[in-house]
């Protein structure tokens, strides 16, 4: 199985957020930002309190990821019924093969008007670099930063190529193929 691994550089380079932060508690910071997740092609989530969160403002992501725990804690936060359900495997701190194909086939079902879950056995730490990767330019991802807020990024051409590089830089591990 293949997967990419964060190198200490750029665990470094990540800890900035890679988007907008908005500060703020819960729920002020979605509150700040609902116009334009309403105004945009779709929202994806990444993380269970920042899923929980948007659905609260009535606002269905067209893929939320999310891996059951927050800051160390068992987490389960309210999901919809009707959406597709995907689980795969994805260690800290790196993004695997299985996560990649979950978020672009996620996304490609999305595109038919269905919303996608992906629950992740492991981390969702590093998902929103794929997130960005095949989500619809005009679209926003969504994560949060620990204690602080929540990190708004707008899908443009460019965000896409800096997450690229960001992906290009990892370690890239094969185990077993």
């Amino acid at each position: 199985m293949m997967r990419f691994v964060l190198t200490p550089e750029l665990r470094s380079a990540l800890k900035e957020p890679m988007g907008e932060l908005i500060r703020g508690e819960i729920p002020e910071p979605y509150l700040k930002i609902r116009g334009e997740l309403e105004r945009s092609k779709g929202v994806a989530t990444v993380g269970d309190v920042v899923t929980e969160n948007v659905l609260r403002l009535g606002i269905k992501p067209i893929l939320a990821i999310y891996d059951h725990r927050t800051k160390r804690r068992d987490y389960d936060p309210d999901i919809e019924a009707d959406a597709v359900l995907m689980t795969v495997r994805n260690p800290p701190g790196t993004i695997t093969k299985a996560l990649l194909n979950a978020i672009r086939k996620g996304f490609g079902l999305a595109r038919r008007g269905r919303r996608v879950y992906i629950s992740v056995n492991g981390e969702e730490d590093l998902a929103a670099i794929p997130a960005v990767l095949y989500a619809p330019v005009g679209s926003v991802v969504l994560y949060g930063q620990p204690d602080e807020g929540v990190v708004l990024i707008r899908v443009t051409p460019e965000c896409k190529l800096r997450c690229g590089k960001l992906m290009s830089k990892m370690e890239v591990v094969h185990d077993g193929d």
